[in-house]
């Protein structure tokens, strides 16, 4: 009886052992559904910053005073609209819900208040305080957006969307070159 009892003592120890070594489970993938919410987010995070973008553009064609800010706001005014065109399309094809930003969740909250303030700031300025201002704005906005396409679209799992991140990227890399080269000339040799 006790070389049983023993034995089975042996017996758990290394089949409960070799449980506690064996390797952990793999981690589950997102369902399809956390896919499509997690996309259906960045997508409307996407459409509200450039709705605001366009917004942000129309007010620099009557308070710049350099025709070099006028024509590039223009140039925002249509891609921007170009772009949330097509975003907005894919979302269709995709069924994805694009929704307002969501004021109760930090995200939401955070990026809705910075909209609103950068807006009565510039709404407060003109002539040449508005050209630097909405040029260092532009070229900062510009940055953050290039990360978060790069980083969308290489979690991407869709060939669509991976399209649409990646040229909506490229496009944004060259707006911020362009910025970039205007606010030189904006700024010349002043702060």
């Amino acid at each position: 009886m006790l070389r049983k009892t023993l034995a089975s003592a042996v017996v758990s120890l290394f089949v409960g052992g070799a449980a506690l070594a064996a390797p952990p489970p793999a981690p589950q993938q997102p369902s399809v559904n956390e896919q499509a919410s997690k996309l259906s987010n960045s997508l409307s995070v996407l459409h509200a910053v450039g709705r605001w973008s366009i917004n942000v553009s129309e007010l620099a064609e009557t308070r710049a005073k350099s025709d070099l800010v006028k024509d590039f706001a223009r140039g925002m005014m249509t891609g921007n609209t170009t772009a949330d065109q097509k975003l907005m399309s894919v979302a269709q094809t995709h069924k994805l819900d694009i929704v307002p930003l969501d004021p109760q969740t930090e995200q939401g909250k955070s990026l809705t208040d910075r909209m609103k303030g950068e807006l009565v700031l510039l709404g407060s300025l003109q002539g040449d305080a508005f050209d630097k201002e909405y040029m260092t704005l532009v070229t900062n906005t510009q940055q953050s957006i290039i990360h978060v396409l790069d980083v969308k679209k290489a979690t991407a799992t869709d060939p669509e969307v991976k399209q649409l991140l990646g040229d909506m990227a490229t496009t944004v890399r060259n707006r911020l070159q362009t910025a970039q080269d205007i606010m030189a000339k904006v700024y010349a040799d002043s702060v």
